[in-house]
């Protein structure tokens, strides 16, 4: 779920401008303008039964193209990640539980954290075996339908 939500990020981010976005990294001699998708937490809170909640957190960042014009480029790719990031997914939709934005010295750093939850597989339980003890059954056995107590003589 969570490489779901990684490349849904990406997607959106793709369609709403039209440049470069990288998976990691830049990579040397990368293009810029460009955007950085990360992930960068992972968080996981057991709920009731097979149910838990988990929290991702992806990290975008937006490299400008030129330190003149860094300042208004940089609005103007807050704003359109803000709106592009809001509801992400096709099949399965996320809405973003929480944005936040921060100055970096080459752009924009874009946080995000999406929230779902999952339901774990039913585990088979197997019937606990009877207890022995010094060669004896012990406490709560059975015999032809009577439960025991004690050690059986």
């Amino acid at each position: 779920m969570t490489e779901e939500i990684r490349r849904a990020v990406i997607k959106a981010i793709s369609e709403k401008f039209a440049l470069p976005v990288y998976g990691q990294r830049v990579p040397q001699g990368g293009k810029r303008p460009c955007f950085t998708v990360e992930i960068t937490e992972m968080e996981q809170k057991r709920l009731l039964g097979r149910r838990a909640a988990r929290k991702v957190t992806v990290e975008i960042q937006y490299f400008c193209g030129e330190a003149k014009t860094a300042a208004a480029e940089g609005l103007a790719a807050v704003d359109g990640l803000y709106e592009a990031l809001c509801i992400i997914g096709t099949d399965e939709k996320f809405a973003a539980s929480g944005m936040k934005q921060e100055k970096t010295a080459e752009g924009v750093k874009v946080t995000a954290e999406y929230e779902y939850h999952i339901l774990y597989d039913e585990e088979e339980i197997g019937l606990m075996e009877r207890l022995e003890y010094n060669g004896k059954e012990t406490v709560g056995y059975e015999t032809e339908g009577d439960i025991q107590q004690g050690t059986a003589e």
